[in-house]
């Protein structure tokens, strides 16, 4: 891989759809798959940043992810993609006798929602750190919650990817499936915080080493 890595977001909702505008706005080339039509909601705050072209429909049943090895990219996306002019049509489910997994794309990194995570090659349950770095599977990462929080998750992954951020070493990784551990109180709010001081200590992190950009582990 050369430069910037190519980013595919799996599932559409408010809150996949900030993490798609945070992604963009890192300056990551992202490609968003809708199973079946873009929610309302979804498609106004994409087409509030201009980022509604970057969604393409695919047909209910049929998105699927498969990766270079069991771990590692690149992944392909396969899916029947919607016959429409718009993201914003219904597409049903792939006609009788259409060859679903249709190669849609190859991408260095993926990012799933709370309905496409079992896409993942960790599946559902996959261990993470701060519940977006999936620890199974490299540059595979997972957004959810409020669309401030997805947004958020979005430019922390972003800030990786472009090698401003460095995560810990893997055992304080593993250590932290989630970044509040088991106090949820205070929450979106708690939770930004301790967002914003994980990526504090990240950019320290790649400060020292020169800001290098990051390579899947194989």
């Amino acid at each position: 891989m050369t430069g910037l890595p190519r980013v595919a977001v799996l599932g559409m909702d408010t809150a996949t759809a900030a993490a798609t505008i945070s992604l963009v706005d890192g300056g990551l080339a992202v490609t968003a798959y809708s199973p079946g039509h873009v929610p309302l909601p979804a498609h106004a705050r994409l087409a509030a940043y201009g980022c509604a072209d970057r969604v393409v429909a695919v047909s209910t049943g049929t998105l699927r992810l498969a990766a270079g090895s069991a771990t590692a990219p690149p992944f392909e996306v396969h899916g029947v993609r919607a016959d429409s002019q718009t993201s914003m049509a219904s597409p049903g489910p792939a006609a009788a006798g259409a060859e679903a997994g249709d190669l849609l794309g190859v991408f260095d990194a993926v990012v799933l929602g709370d309905g496409t995570d079992g896409l993942g090659p960790g599946g559902p349950g996959s261990p993470r750190f701060g519940g977006v770095f999936d620890l199974a599977a490299s540059w595979v990462f997972h957004v959810g919650g409020s669309p401030e929080l997805a947004g958020a998750q979005g430019r922390w992954i972003g800030d990786y990817l472009r090698g401003r951020y460095a995560p810990p070493d893997l055992a304080a990784m593993s250590a932290r499936p989630a970044l509040l551990g088991r106090s949820m109180r205070g929450g979106v709010r708690a939770e930004l915080a301790e967002l914003d001081h994980e990526l504090r200590a990240g950019h320290a992190r790649a400060a020292r080493t020169g800001y290098r950009l990051p390579t899947p582990a194989l």
